[in-house]
């Protein structure tokens, strides 16, 4: 079998390593070991290709344009642009696209799917499994730019529609979350038996494995945009510092917007309290990642929009508590291993951290249960399920939901 997988939302800079790369390499990299006579092989962009091969991905790659001239993105808003040019890159020239008998995208972002499209469409009896993380909220119901919101909600929905026509399988998660994809999908056409279920997981080994750190912060975020809860970020800390003083955060992972939150950060005075952790190259390696987790105590999860929360999983996993909004797929996918506070509620959010910090048993309790959950959700087992999906057509999630 020659399985092609398509992952060019990176456009010409790596930046943060997000779920979908993530599940991407978790899974292949066991297929490759698991399955002799399997060949795969990736079509990315230059960023693709750097933070790949930085997470330790070998197989061949197909690296396809993302922008005419540059060669970085000169602002953020560019990554729009390098989208058009990779799909204007697989609409002219599909020739350069390579054949196979499964496409595999790793998002539903249209860079992604237009490849596939035109791979299915050139390629007869080549099979296309889309996978897909989340649905985006109603651009009146989600934070952030409410242009943006309005312009990647229509895109999200443009690429629904050719994967409810064209996909033989869309992937989607196991949690509410992948219920409201799935329903849309239907709404769309798709028939019932094509929609199947993925879960995520995380590295159990190398977390295990990594040593424990002297706790150097209090609290960790990860991930910090507007729908991860990046505008809670100093209305909560303000309401901590009131009544926990000199409680310290540190903020790091996929930052969208950090130039204005550095601007409110200063305003209220707690530049000295807020860390922001920008490496260099926007990635770190996963060994120095967990360092940097298993140096605070706690984490801060204001996510509004979530897929299924691998960062949180794997903080647990890391021996921290997490404290969070109450969103559906927390409760579905992690049960009562969370602490959980009404959405928007952000004094109730600062009262739980800083109890949760000052009581050492009620702290220590969260602790295990959190880590025990995190034991469920080790890759290896995902993995196979998901091989079982890709060949008998089924289902990879259980029907009950773990907790």
């Amino acid at each position: 079998m020659k399985i092609i997988w398509i992952l060019n939302g990176y456009g010409l800079d790596s930046g943060a390593i997000t779920g979908g790369p993530i599940r991407f390499h978790a899974v292949s990299s066991r297929w490759q070991k698991s399955h002799s006579g399997l060949e795969q092989v990736l079509v990315t962009t230059s960023g693709g290709e750097k933070v790949l091969r930085s997470m330790g991905c070998c197989f061949p790659f197909v690296r396809v344009p993302s922008a005419l001239v540059f060669k970085r993105e000169p602002f953020k808003a560019f990554r729009i642009w390098s989208y058009l040019v990779t799909s204007a890159d697989a609409l002219l020239f599909p020739a350069r696209l390579p054949q196979g008998d499964v496409v595999i995208t790793v998002s539903d972002y249209f860079c992604d799917i237009v490849p596939a499209v035109v791979s299915k469409r050139r390629t007869s009896g080549m099979r296309w499994i889309a996978w897909i993380h989340h649905k985006e909220r109603h651009p009146t119901e989600r934070p952030g730019n409410r242009l943006f919101n309005e312009i990647t909600w229509r895109i999200q929905e443009w690429s629904f529609r050719k994967i409810a026509k064209y996909a033989d399988q869309a992937w989607v998660l196991d949690s509410d979350a992948g219920d409201e994809v799935a329903q849309r999908l239907k709404e769309l056409g798709m028939p019932q038996e094509r929609i199947l279920k993925m879960r995520n997981g995380i590295e159990s080994g190398p977390i295990s494995q990594s040593p424990d750190r002297n706790k150097t912060v209090d609290v960790v975020m990860i991930g910090v945009r507007p729908n991860k809860g990046s505008l809670d970020v100093v209305p909560v800390w303000k309401i901590v510092q009131q009544v926990r003083p000199g409680t310290t955060l540190r903020l790091m992972g996929g930052m969208a917007g950090e130039v204005n939150l550095q601007k409110h950060i200063k305003q209220e005075g707690l530049e000295k309290l807020i860390e922001i952790f920008k490496p260099e190259n926007g990635w770190v390696p996963f060994d120095e990642y967990l360092a940097k987790v298993k140096e605070a105590r706690l984490l801060f999860a204001p996510s509004h929009e979530e897929g299924w929360g691998i960062a949180l999983c794997e903080a647990m996993a890391c021996g921290l508590p997490v404290v969070a909004y109450d969103l559906p797929v927390y409760r579905r996918v992690y049960g009562e291993a969370l602490v959980t506070v009404r959405e928007g509620d952000h004094r109730g959010f600062a009262l739980k951290i800083c109890a949760l910090l000052d009581d050492r048993e009620a702290y220590e309790s969260r602790r295990l249960i959190g880590f025990e959950c995190a034991l469920r959700y080790g890759w290896d087992a995902l993995a196979e399920q998901d091989w079982s999906a890709l060949a008998s057509g089924r289902s990879s999630a259980a029907s009950d939901c773990l907790r």
